[in-house]
């Protein structure tokens, strides 16, 4: 059933995904008078289907996105024509062609932009680690960061050039890096150093790859009825600094210091209303939802808040978001030039396929909408890269063409693109092949 949920959900991502994307050079291209001979919703075997205005609309046997086949698009169709005739794309000015040929991309990133606007107004979540400065809670034993020197309390203050990140952006640069090296600026309280990492997957560099356990502010949610909390006076909304004098940075930390306790009373030093104050709370032993006996006070901790934002503020964070992500997307295609980054970091339709699945699986849609606006604007941006056959390539001929004030000829057109097409294949055999790796032999752990 996983299996059968995961192929529904990728057709519907990229289905989705891939259509509009056609649509818009699909729109654009009639909007300048350029013949187009086919709109298929799909690809394959054609089933169904009219002919209307000179196009084929049509629904094809494989529901995984669609294409536009325009009149002289491809420098194939050129080459067997005497001359370009009117409706050709190649008949069109080339601001025509470009704007043609953005208009695809331009869908995409518009998708992005405008799925995460709803979800925003329904529940944004406020991560309570995420969002946080990268303050160091705990250090994983024998781990590259406990090799280096970290410790509990160290602030990373910069990762490779991001300057005073969030975990958020700790996070994302080991992913680019891993396997690479991680240039960390650390603040001790015996001053400023340097330290280098190599983010790695295995057990030994959990959290982030790196062996860091992020410091995490302590706030209580909820305050158990007739609980040693209430009886305290602990209040949802409280966040604990310190117990017994010692520092708390994570929730982790809070639940260690009661079972060292032993049962004896915590003094908890306690954030309210922006002052400080001691509260002695009594733990009591017992246990809850079916967990082992252990010494708990009654309270529950907030990891995420939602909260509901208004249109003006969900499109001014999708468009945040947005750009955070594309720089992030370019960031890692320069890595992989430069070869600082692995080719293993790509994922492909099977990982997206899981991937997928597993969002589809969720209580709520708002995860898979999520989901298809990440996958949106990844496609999107990286159609925009300078390799023949995708939109990308055909824009930097344009741009050279103009430069020259000449088409450059078909023969030469004809031989890049399929070095294009070759390259593709190439690379997406190899990512394929790393997908089913890292789905199926490592159960997408990579």
């Amino acid at each position: 059933m996983n299996i059968l949920t995961d192929i529904v959900a990728v057709a519907i991502v990229l289905g989705v995904i891939i259509f509009l994307h056609e649509l818009g050079h699909f729109v654009a291209a009639k909007a300048f008078g350029v013949r187009v001979e086919t709109f298929s919703l799909g690809f394959g075997t054609r089933l169904a289907g009219i002919r209307r205005g000179g196009t084929d609309y049509c629904i094809r046997a494989l529901p995984l996105g669609g294409y536009v086949k325009m009149a002289g698009e491809l420098p194939s169709d050129l080459s067997q024509q005497v001359v370009i005739r009117p409706g050709d794309l190649a008949s069109k000015p080339r601001w025509q062609r470009l704007v043609i040929v953005c208009a695809g991309p331009a869908m995409n990133v518009l998708l992005a932009v405008g799925l995460l606007i709803p979800v925003y107004m329904r529940q944004f979540p406020e991560d309570t680690v995420l969002d946080q400065p990268a303050i160091i809670a705990a250090v994983q034993p024998r781990s590259q960061a406990a090799r280096a020197g970290l410790a509990a309390g160290d602030r990373i203050i910069a990762a490779d050039g991001v300057k005073n990140p969030t975990w958020q952006q700790v996070g994302v640069q080991a992913a680019l890096a891993q396997g690479h090296r991680l240039p960390l600026t650390v603040q001790a309280p015996g001053g400023t150093r340097q330290v280098t990492l190599v983010p790695s997957s295995d057990a030994q560099g959990a959290g982030f790859g790196l062996g860091l356990l992020p410091a995490q502010p302590v706030y209580v949610d909820q305050v158990m009825p007739h609980s040693p909390a209430q009886a305290a006076g602990l209040r949802a909304g409280d966040r604990v600094t310190a117990v017994n004098g010692h520092r708390v940075l994570s929730p982790e930390q809070l639940t260690a210091a009661l079972q060292h306790g032993d049962g004896a009373p915590a003094e908890l030093t306690v954030l309210r209303g922006g002052s400080a104050r001691q509260i002695t709370v009594h733990p009591r032993w017992e246990s809850a939802e079916g967990m082992p006996k252990r010494w708990m006070v009654g309270v529950a901790l907030r990891l995420v808040k939602y909260v509901h934002l208004p249109f003006t503020a969900a499109l001014r964070q999708s468009l945040q978001e947005n750009a955070k992500y594309s720089t992030l997307i370019l960031d890692l295609v320069g890595r992989l030039v430069t070869r600082h980054s692995s080719l293993t970091a790509l994922q492909g339709p099977v990982s997206i396929a899981a991937m997928a699945g597993q969002m589809a699986r969720q209580p709520t849609v708002i995860p898979l909408i999520g989901f298809i606006s990440i996958i949106s604007l990844n496609l999107g941006i990286l159609n925009l890269l300078p390799i023949p056959v995708l939109d990308g390539g055909a824009i930097l001929f344009l741009l050279l063409e103009s430069l020259l004030r000449h088409d450059v000829s078909l023969r030469i057109k004809e031989r890049v693109y399929q070095a294009g097409f070759a390259f593709l294949v190439l690379l997406m055999t190899f990512v394929i092949y790393n997908d089913i790796v890292r789905v199926v032999v490592h159960g997408g752990k990579g």
